[in-house]
């Protein structure tokens, strides 16, 4: 599975009104939009509903010394201080208020949230693009906690941390068993920058034991994964989500690409993003329309009225052709670029129908220290399509209504983004067998790198000789099936059959893998790619005219 898949995220989108980049030509940072003014909404309350009373229950007034509710919306605060005060068991006040607010959010749409103040810091990583820890990406195999790589230039990199480490105990509390919970695991290694963490460490191949301390840091979590040419012309970028700094890491590749390996046309895959930040795609969509005040997406709400978000006509470095890359876990923004493109006759999409979700958030601080992340409006593709699915079984979405991209060709609502292409690349990541076939992958690309190579990484610029340095597939599956026999007994006839009808399908995996290890991320995108129906399809189509490649297919 891809690196960024191994743990994956829930399709769901933060929306925040806020600042867009500046021009500056001393820091190569890009102006796209004017300051936006900030949305500013107060909850007020949360109305609950009280069950009858029996008659002959005693009742009690409001007690001003309890509570002193003016407005429905106090109610449930004023139940809460009566059980803490009154009841005749023991109640938890924090959990009591917890589980009502969940009560009333219940009801509405899947994307509004409240989260409670320990989970605040874990929600504003996924959309800072960084976080505070080592730098470690980790597996369970066999019980055991084994470092699957650390990160580049990371404190757990340069620290000596390498692959296959086996993480015997963190600050003494060992860890050897699955009797510790996984979250508990992430919390011991994570903790406040300056601060340092033990670790006891049994290298995969080394009998001795070692204790390391490192320096805990600021970990940057790109969201370009890979950047790259697949031939003279055609440049390959895929974005995992879309944070924070993901339009100046889109900016900084395209740049490079454009100016030392002369790209022109662009593969830009989507696959498995789940969405992110809408200033961030809006940017990258203005980079790709050359004119002015095209309409790239517009939100409306019952209390918000129309927004439009338009092109500004300031293309840094030129983009001809381009096709994107959708899956059926492509969500939000990256359906924001994807029904974009095609309203516009802007791009070929290809892959399978998107997930369907429309609707903007915006994220309210609570003065607890917890946060309540709230739909505000919905998001429309330029031809006004809605992006969003039903998510009740009262709302119906016209999946035979019909809309008109700029050409005029004809595209269907229904939620989601239909591709102008519907191909599916074949590989299904959440299938048992596939993802008990990872973790076996896992640990015979790492046993086989620290075998062979000691775990040494290599530069990008000597990927094709790690490519011509890889095992022979029949080797390979040896060794696979016998690890199979050895970490899962219990699901080997499972393995077997999946190995048996999808085979070439684990030797692109295993194949992607092995080179990952020796040259980082990108490598698993440069090797796996190389069989992608879909990455073979995008590199035929986007050297050709686009319209007519559009009313071709």
């Amino acid at each position: 599975m891809p690196f960024h898949l191994q743990t994956r995220c829930k399709a769901e989108e933060f929306h925040y009104k806020s600042n867009f980049y500046l021009l500056s030509d001393t820091n190569r940072t890009y102006k796209i939009w004017e300051p936006l003014l900030l949305s500013v909404v107060t909850m007020v309350g949360m109305i609950a509903g009280a069950k009858f009373v029996k008659a002959d229950a005693p009742t009690h007034k409001s007690d001003p010394s309890i509570s002193s509710a003016n407005y429905s919306g106090r109610q449930v605060e004023e139940i809460i201080r009566f059980l803490e005060t009154k009841y005749v068991g023991d109640v938890n006040a924090e959990e009591l208020s917890n589980r009502a607010i969940k009560a009333v959010l219940e009801g509405l749409d899947p994307h509004t949230h409240y989260f409670p103040p320990e989970q605040t810091e874990d929600l504003e990583e996924k959309t800072m693009g960084q976080y505070v820890g080592i730098g470690i990406e980790v597996l369970f195999i066999d019980d055991s906690l084994v470092v699957l790589y650390p990160k580049k230039d990371s404190p757990a990199e340069k620290a000596g941390v390498r692959p296959g480490d086996h993480i015997i105990a963190i600050d003494d509390q060992s860890i050897t068993t699955d009797s510790v919970d996984h979250e508990k695991i992430i919390d011991l290694i994570k903790g406040s920058k300056g601060t340092h963490v033990k670790l006891l460490i049994k290298p995969m191949l080394d009998k001795n034991l070692k204790t390391i301390e490192i320096g805990r840091d600021e970990i940057k979590v790109p969201s370009v994964l890979a950047a790259y040419m697949i031939d003279s012309t055609v440049a390959f970028i895929k974005l995992s989500r879309f944070t924070n700094t993901t339009y100046r890491e889109f900016m900084d590749s395209w740049e490079d690409l454009t100016t030392k390996h002369h790209a022109r046309h662009l593969i830009l895959d989507l696959r498995d993003n789940p969405g992110g930040y809408l200033r961030e795609a809006v940017n990258i969509l203005s980079q790709i329309f050359k004119d002015n005040g095209t309409l790239l997406v517009y939100t409306q709400g019952k209390n918000q009225e129309r927004i439009d978000y338009k092109s500004t006509g300031k293309v840094f470095f030129p983009i001809e052709n381009v096709c994107v890359l959708i899956n059926g876990n492509s969500a939000s923004a990256s359906e924001i670029i994807a029904g974009c493109l095609q309203d516009q006759d802007r791009a070929v999409v290809l892959g399978t129908r998107s997930y369907g979700k429309g609707l903007v958030q915006e994220q309210f601080d609570l003065s607890n220290g917890g946060t309540l992340r709230m739909t505000v409006s919905k998001y429309y593709t330029p031809s006004g399509r809605s992006i969003q699915k039903a998510y009740d079984n009262e709302s119906v979405i016209d999946t035979a209504q019909i809309f008109k991209t700029a050409s005029g060709r004809p595209v269907h609502a229904g939620g989601g983004i239909m591709p102008d292409i519907t191909m599916d690349d074949g590989v299904h990541w959440n299938d048992v067998a596939i993802m008990a076939w990872m973790d076996i992958i896992s640990e015979y690309a790492i046993r086989y790198d620290m075998m062979k190579y000691g775990g040494q990484i290599v530069n990008m610029d000597s990927i094709e000789s790690v490519f011509k340095s890889l095992p022979p597939h029949a080797s390979m599956m040896n060794d696979l099936m016998a690890l199979a026999k050895l970490r899962a007994k219990d699901k080997y006839n499972t393995l077997n059959d999946y190995l048996q009808a999808h085979q070439d399908i684990l030797y692109r995996i295993t194949d992607a893998t092995l080179v990952a290890y020796r040259t980082g991320e990108e490598g698993w995108y440069r090797a796996f790619n190389l069989e992608d129906p879909l990455v073979k399809k995008a590199n035929e189509i986007v050297k050709e005219d686009l319209q007519k490649a559009l009313v071709q297919h």
